[in-house]
């Protein structure tokens, strides 16, 4: 694994109850953890370690302890060689090559840098402002926020029942697609995907897949400690039942619990969303429109 990329398909499938195999699993993934939380693995291995991360608190425990390390690193300052070290490697290379030994200027370490100090405080400001505009500024693609939300039986809606199954499918295992798997997915499917632009969130993974015998893009998103899941669907298949007709027509959005799992949906850009997690309605609703209460 020297190239720090994990080939996931050769890992063992995690089944419920299959203990054997979600150890083994976490073993291999446990090795990757430190390079994960110094940012140095490639994108479709990131995006599977945040998906094992939502349901793994020792590995969480582990990339807190490797970023608090490399915090505390990265504050120490730095200590200089001996001059008497320095001066017998520069004896040593000079009587062992041929070409001349260049002179080494003592090297300042970067995070003592001026320009480095500067620059990381003005990405800091404009972390800052971005963070203070986006709070202030209506989630891109959305509609207006609905005032008041319906609640339905999701087994009385066939979408929503295909739509919580698939969900517990997926999430029963490792994610389908990639984050960047999205362009392949706006071609798959004939309606606009858009995904939700809230800091709050961080899009794992978009795959396409089939409800109903229809064709629907899905995205995952991790929000918090959470796993949110996407579902978009061509209009006519979202306006088919009336129980969703009726209260979208009106402005309202609809919403819909079973187990753990909730889902709110609502009218899109020529399409059907369905978000689904296990969250409260009102936290899918906070999230729909970017504000999470921070």
């Amino acid at each position: 694994m020297s190239d720090l990329h994990l080939n996931f398909s050769a890992l063992p499938h995690e089944r419920p109850g299959d203990d054997d195999a979600r150890e083994a699993r976490h073993q291999v993934l446990a090795t990757l953890l430190g390079a994960y939380a110094d940012g140095e693995l490639p994108p479709e291995t990131v995006s599977q370690i945040d998906a094992h991360l939502l349901g793994c608190a020792r590995c969480r425990r582990e990339v807190e302890l490797h970023s608090v390390m490399h915090t505390r690193l990265a504050r120490e300052p730095g200590v200089s060689a001996p001059p008497a070290l320095r001066e017998r490697i520069l004896q040593q290379v000079a009587t062992s090559a041929a070409l001349p030994v260049p002179v080494i200027a003592p090297v300042q370490p970067w995070w003592q840098s001026t320009a480095v100090r500067g620059g990381t405080v003005a990405i800091v400001v404009l972390a800052v402002l971005a963070v203070a505009i986006s709070r202030r500024t209506p989630v891109a693609g959305s509609l207006a926020t609905p005032v008041a939300a319906s609640v339905v039986d999701a087994g009385a809606v066939p979408l929503l029942t295909h739509v919580l199954a698939d969900y517990r499918r997926v999430t029963a295992g490792d994610l389908p697609g990639r984050a960047r798997d999205l362009d392949a997915v706006r071609a798959a499917v004939p309606f606009p995907v858009q995904p939700l632009r809230t800091p709050a969130v961080r899009l794992l993974a978009a795959w396409s897949t089939d409800l109903q015998g229809e064709p629907a893009a899905v995205l995952a998103y991790r929000w918090q400690d959470r796993l949110v899941l996407q579902y978009l669907v061509a209009e006519p298949v979202f306006f088919r039942s009336p129980l969703i007709r009726g209260p979208v027509a009106a402005g309202s959005a609809v919403t819909a619990a079973s187990g753990a799992q909730t889902m709110l949906a609502w009218a899109a850009e020529e399409s059907g969303a369905i978000l689904i997690g296990d969250a409260p309605a009102g936290a899918l609703t906070a999230l729909r429109v970017g504000d999470t209460g921070r």
